[in-house]
């Protein structure tokens, strides 16, 4: 009799030690907070979204898909320009190839995009009007000449209003290659996780 209640007792303080242990565990460090899925989305016209495409995926580990229209723009940068110019004249957002699988799962988007016209390029606006962002986080990334942002950022909130918008990186093309630091103090700043 005496030897059971020794291991009732035993037993008891044992789950109280294991208990307390946990909640001085958890008091000290926190819950971990679960890890948020990340994506890289991105149009490259002369290949500067790209480039700074490439620089992100490798700071954070996140997936990457590349938004291709269904007809390619021309490479000839005065081609394209006519072409958009009409689209945009016409109302025309262009339908893209391929379709990001399991879209639902990823919480945080880097969309990269040139400057068009002072506006998102028509390429990732096909994105944001295809899929659902609500909820989601977006991370703009902007590249362009001499206009700087513009409407870009404002296009992404009007065409996604239930995402949340973190601050964006913009960088001019002739500062493109020259970027890498500034886009690890960018990332730093949103605190954005980086790979190790």
């Amino acid at each position: 009799m005496k030897s059971r209640k020794f291991i009732v007792s035993g037993l008891l303080l044992l789950a109280i030690a294991v208990l307390g242990g946990s909640i001085l565990f958890i008091s000290l460090y926190g819950e971990k907070e679960p890890e948020k899925k990340m994506l890289i989305v991105f149009y490259s016209h002369t290949g500067n979204a790209r480039f700074v495409s490439e620089l992100i995926q490798t700071h954070t580990g996140a997936g990457v898909f590349e938004l291709i229209p269904a007809d390619p723009y021309p490479e000839d940068v005065n081609a394209t320009i006519e072409r958009v110019s009409k689209e945009r004249e016409d109302g025309f957002i262009p339908p893209l190839t391929g379709s990001i699988e399991k879209f639902a799962d990823y919480d945080v988007i880097f969309l990269g995009s040139p400057n068009w016209f002072g506006s998102l390029s028509l390429p990732a606006q096909s994105f944001l009007r295809s899929y659902d962002l609500s909820g989601k986080t977006i991370v703009p990334f902007i590249t362009f000449g001499r206009g700087g942002l513009q409407n870009t950022v404002d296009d992404i909130k009007k065409l996604a209003p239930n995402a949340i918008v973190l601050p964006e990186f913009g960088v001019s093309r002739d500062d493109v290659k020259e970027s890498r630091s500034d886009i690890m103090q960018w990332l730093e700043q949103i605190e954005i996780r980086l790979s190790e």
